[in-house]
């Protein structure tokens, strides 16, 4: 019985190192996904990891009015207060424990920035901002906008610390991220000399990346700020060392090739250049 289970326990395949890189109005963030080694875990193309660092009272930088096209953004925020506004007329505050998930689809402008309280007195920031790949032929859907409150996220039932299905299924429980790519999104905050056992058949490929503490799959350690690839299978045990923020990503691969310019993402160079055009048009709306 238990060669059986290992048998279809996942393991590390790889591990990469995110890169320290700017984004947004000059804030620092590692980046994880694309790499050199890879372009995606499942349906996402981009992970930026930013935090956790002390913002001084007057210096908190946000993302100023930018576009996004042939993507969804999905935002987790584990410290700090923002403001988000975009060309669609949304204008949310997001606190500690909530997500943001925006379609761009044809094309949006939005606008990320520290709410005023924050940016006058600093405090603690951390959080993640990925991308999630749309599919062929779906690109250029209507934009869309979400804010999902922490008490709408479920919690898995495990024996110490808190993780949390932002997206995807385990078992019978999903996450309140639906969206075309199967993603599997899980958020776990876990003590020192912890452990999470998780039933992972749905993600077809799936990473596990450690944005605070020390972890371990299989007996191989991965650090902050590294991305560990995994193996296929059904399940994946990862236990710490001390108190760990950790984030498992993956869902289906991607279904066509794709072609980015900034924030623009699309499979033909065509497709790249219409986004553009409607830009600079004025077609995407405006805060």
């Amino acid at each position: 019985m238990n060669t059986v289970t290992l048998a279809h326990e996942r393991k590390i395949a790889a591990i990469d190192a995110a890169f320290h890189t700017l984004e947004g109005d000059g804030f620092e963030v590692r980046r994880a996904i694309p790499s050199s080694a890879f372009e995606a875990i499942g349906p996402f193309i981009f992970l930026d990891h930013f935090g956790p660092i002390e913002v001084r009272p007057g210096e908190a930088k946000g993302a100023s009015a930018h576009p996004h096209a042939g993507i969804e953004t999905l935002t987790l925020l584990l410290e700090g207060r923002s403001v988000h506004k975009d060309s669609l007329g949304n204008v949310s505050a997001m606190e500690p424990g909530e997500v943001q998930w925006m379609r761009a689809g044809r094309g949006v402008v939005h606008d990320e920035a520290p709410d005023e309280g924050f940016a006058r007195s600093g405090g603690h920031l951390h959080g993640v901002q990925l991308w999630i790949n749309m599919p062929k032929g779906a690109k250029h859907a209507e934009p869309s906008y979400r804010h999902v409150k922490a008490q709408e996220i479920p919690l898995l039932p495990q024996k110490g610390g808190t993780v949390r299905l932002v997206a995807g299924r385990v078992g019978d429980i999903t996450g309140p991220v639906r969206t075309s790519g199967e993603p599997f999104v899980v958020h776990a905050s876990l003590p020192s000399s912890g452990a999470i056992s998780l039933d992972v058949a749905n993600a077809r490929e799936l990473a596990l990346y450690v944005m605070t503490g020390k972890a371990a799959v299989a007996g191989q350690a991965v650090e902050p700020g590294q991305l560990a690839r995994l193996t296929s299978g059904d399940t994946l045990h990862v236990v710490v060392e001390e108190t760990s923020e950790l984030l498992l990503v993956g869902g289906d691969p991607l279904d066509a090739p794709i072609v980015r310019h900034g924030p623009f993402v699309m499979n033909t160079i065509a497709e790249l250049e219409r986004a553009v055009r409607d830009y600079h048009a004025g077609r995407m709306g405006q805060i």
